[in-house]
């Protein structure tokens, strides 16, 4: 494992970052998230895409890296959450939109297709493996995204409603 990146890679980060600095408002937009909370959600969806990007290109595994970046974006929130007096999923939601494997999953439903149309063993054969490849990756990075955000509640609302 490798937690140095070269300058292009870094690059690559910073663009990825700003992407997801526009589409997490835009997606927050769509669901009349107040104006006022567009910014948080624009830096915390770059900072959530910018640690994912690092971690993919300092050799860690995309799922892990979804994970990690996931959970991050969710203790993000969990502090900011009460301070404005928000649900978490507000912020959270917006955040890792730009996190789902999109190409992924066109890809195994393009090899999806190409199975019920293919002619010869060999392509078929070759739709079959890109379709669980593919398949199996954009499953594995949704659960990813899914546990990222739903696991460290667990471990800091553990006494919020008990009373005292």
């Amino acid at each position: 494992m490798n937690l140095l990146i070269s300058s292009d890679q870094w690059l690559l980060v910073a663009y990825q970052a700003l992407a997801a600095a526009i589409i997490g408002p835009s997606f927050a937009m769509l669901f009349t998230v107040p104006a006022r909370h567009l910014l948080l959600i624009s830096l915390a969806s770059a900072i959530t895409r910018a640690i994912r990007a690092y971690l993919v290109y300092s050799s860690i595994d995309i799922v892990a890296a979804t994970f990690l970046a996931c959970a991050v974006c969710s203790l993000i929130f969990i502090y900011f959450g009460p301070k404005f007096k928000v649900p978490r999923p507000i912020f959270t939601v917006p955040c890792i939109i730009s996190l789902i494997p999109g190409v992924d999953a066109y890809q195994s439903l393009l090899s999806l297709v190409n199975i019920l149309h293919s002619v010869s063993p060999d392509s078929f054969n070759n739709s079959i493996n890109i379709l669980f490849t593919h398949g199996m990756r954009a499953l594995a990075i949704i659960f990813a995204i899914a546990i990222g955000l739903a696991v460290p509640p667990l471990f800091f609302y553990k006494y919020r409603h008990a009373k005292l």
